[in-house]
């Protein structure tokens, strides 16, 4: 349940927003005490706003309400009078001497929020950015001290098997499951804590399948995250218990969510498989999926449980795709650069009953450039998402970068929209300034496809990335070699 409001730049409209403010974080969440500091700190930067960027003049903010199962963020955004927050800081003793307390509310904000982000983006406004982390009980702290995660398995002799949808009452046994199945290395941490799995399930951010034995045990689970900006899902969340290994539960799970996807109009599923191993690649192979992306640096370092050896510095991930429609269709439009690739990955999809359509005509090319930003403060790395190319395209992306350079990232990705001649000059350019190629995103975003490049910050060990398919061989030797060749600049 995201939201954006559209404010008309007046000070009536701040209790209004405030109000909102509170309320929705509730609804998503958050203990009463936290809704409050965000609503605050809602409260100050709408304030600051009004009072500081539009003092003689009219305008708008828009605020965008965003949901992960980590955090929420607030995102403020308006094109008020250009400011600088760095020569706004509170001192103290300015404050106890003079009575002058500049820099007062952005101390407040930041006292507020787990994360404040300000982002100067020129032309295209201002962007204030408010993260709140849920805090909620670890899966450990509803368990007895000292227990072994193994302990909570007990084995049990060849029986029947009960899948059910899973709901909120299941988030508790998931967490368990997850966490007597990985003890403390599974990737996804979110799955640690009930109330943020029973959240998710509750708003129908994400549904799965949950497998109990004849006794009512859970034996295993399997899920799909739902996107926010398209009709597309993630496979994202798998575990079998030991136990129960070897009984073809993750494949009688696997084809209940893609009848379940299909129940819900999805377009097309999307799993993020694992380089460490190719065991989470061969099953997605199994299932119909085909490799279209490799995307470096995806997350932090992670010892999966019996797998420390091929542990590496950062999670990079094959992004294999199921399309459920027909009606996808290949664009007009793909780069120069990359059209022979693109072409391959589009060919894995002919052939299997659900052959690529007619191409669809490209869309007018705007003079304003749209770009739109998603922060992932746990992985450390960022998506831009270009809705428009625009004539600013260049200066727009320069001013973004700038923004988040004050980040410790890992790598930053930017994902092309296939429906312009643009594209062109917008891979040339991106390449000069360090990206290189990551893939096909299909249906990614509004039901588009796009195609990603990516900037990693941090040195990879392309040694230690192992791909199953013939296609995810070939991306791997193409970014290998892009990104060899800017580590020689």
């Amino acid at each position: 349940m995201e939201a954006h409001l559209l404010l008309e730049a007046r000070l009536p409209m701040v209790g209004s927003a405030t109000d909102f403010t509170y309320k929705w974080c509730v609804n998503m969440g958050l203990s009463r005490d936290d809704a409050t500091k965000m609503a605050l700190a809602t409260d100050e930067v709408l304030t600051d706003i009004l009072l500081h960027g539009y003092k003689n003049e009219s305008g708008y903010i828009e605020i965008w309400f965003q949901y992960t199962f980590s955090e929420i963020e607030i995102a403020i955004q308006e094109k008020g009078e250009p400011f600088d927050p760095e020569k706004h800081s509170y001192n103290a003793d300015r404050a106890i001497k003079y009575n002058d307390f500049e820099g007062a509310a952005l101390k407040t904000i930041r006292k507020m929020t787990d994360q404040f982000l300000f982002l100067n983006r020129g032309k295209d406004g201002k962007e204030f950015r408010l993260v709140k982390q849920f805090t909620s009980s670890h899966i450990k702290d509803l368990l007895p001290e000292h227990l072994d995660p193994e302990d909570l398995d007990e084995p049990e002799a060849d029986c029947d098997y009960l899948l059910t949808p899973a709901t909120t009452e299941d988030a508790e046994d998931i967490a368990k499951l997850i966490y007597r199945s990985y003890s403390y290395t599974y990737s996804k941490e979110d799955l640690y804590f009930p109330k943020r799995i029973e959240t998710a399930i509750k708003h129908e951010y994400k549904f799965g399948t949950i497998v109990r034995t004849e006794a009512g045990g859970p034996a295993g689970y399997f899920a799909v995250i739902k996107s926010t900006d398209s009709m597309i899902g993630e496979v994202g969340e798998a575990v079998v218990s030991p136990n129960h290994r070897g009984r073809g539960l993750m494949k009688k799970m696997m084809n209940e969510l893609i009848k379940m996807s299909k129940q819900r109009g999805l377009l097309g599923l999307f799993g993020m498989a694992s380089t460490f191993h190719i065991i989470s690649q061969k099953v997605n192979d199994k299932f119909g999926f085909r490799s279209t992306a490799l995307i470096i640096a995806k997350s932090p370092q992670k010892l999966y449980k019996g797998m420390a050896s091929q542990a590496s510095e950062v999670v990079s991930v094959v992004m294999d795709f199921l399309p459920l429609t027909r009606l996808w269709r290949k664009p007009i439009i793909l780069p120069d650069e990359y059209e022979d690739i693109l072409s391959e990955i589009y060919a894995q999809f002919t052939g299997q009953n659900r052959t690529i359509g007619a191409e669809t005509p490209a869309f007018q090319d705007p003079d304003q450039t749209d770009l739109g930003l998603t922060i992932n403060y746990e992985t450390q790395n960022v998506l831009i998402t270009v809705k428009d190319y625009g004539k600013t395209f260049e200066t727009s992306c320069l001013r973004l970068f700038r923004s988040i350079d004050e980040l410790n990232l890992n790598a930053i990705y930017i994902d092309l929209p296939l429906k312009s001649t643009r594209i062109n000059g917008a891979v040339e350019w991106l390449k000069e300034q360090g990206f290189i190629f990551s893939g096909l995103m299909p249906l990614f975003h509004q039901e588009h496809d796009f195609m990603r490049m990516q900037k990693i910050m941090i040195e990879t060990n392309f040694d230690k990335i192992n791909t199953y398919t013939e296609l995810a061989g070939k991306l791997k030797s193409l970014i290998k070699m892009e990104y060899d060749a800017v580590q020689k600049r």
